[in-house]
């Protein structure tokens, strides 16, 4: 697998990890999705983490189309991640933490495969 392939990858599974992340950080969607509100605390970390994921994002896929290419691919990727949240999010709440948990160990595994591979 190339580099550019396993930074492409990676952007994917960032962009819909921050955007489940600012989802979460919202309370209505909070209920849904873990059936209880999320503390305050909580909820700003889980913000926090949503613009820093989006932004590691935005930065592998700098790395993997360069400049140009890469800022509006990753706002694409975002955009698609947003709409496949609020798609599960409207049928299957739950579904949504199941698929970010598959998405972090995919983006984790990746990055072990980049510096290890």
């Amino acid at each position: 697998m190339s580099l550019d392939a396993v930074n492409i990858l990676t952007a994917c599974a960032l962009c819909y990890l921050g955007m489940f992340a600012l989802n979460l950080s919202m309370e209505r969607n909070a209920k849904l999705v873990l059936n209880r509100v999320l503390p305050f605390r909580l909820a700003k970390l889980s913000y926090g983490l949503g613009w820093c994921s989006l932004l590691l994002a935005l930065c592998a896929g700098i790395l993997a189309w360069g400049w140009a290419v890469g800022i509006t691919a990753c706002f694409g990727i975002a955009t698609a991640a947003a709409g496949c949240i609020v798609f599960i999010q409207s049928y299957r709440p739950r579904l949504n933490l199941h698929f970010s948990v598959v998405l972090l160990c995919l983006a984790l595994g990746l990055q072990f495969f980049r510096i290890y591979g």
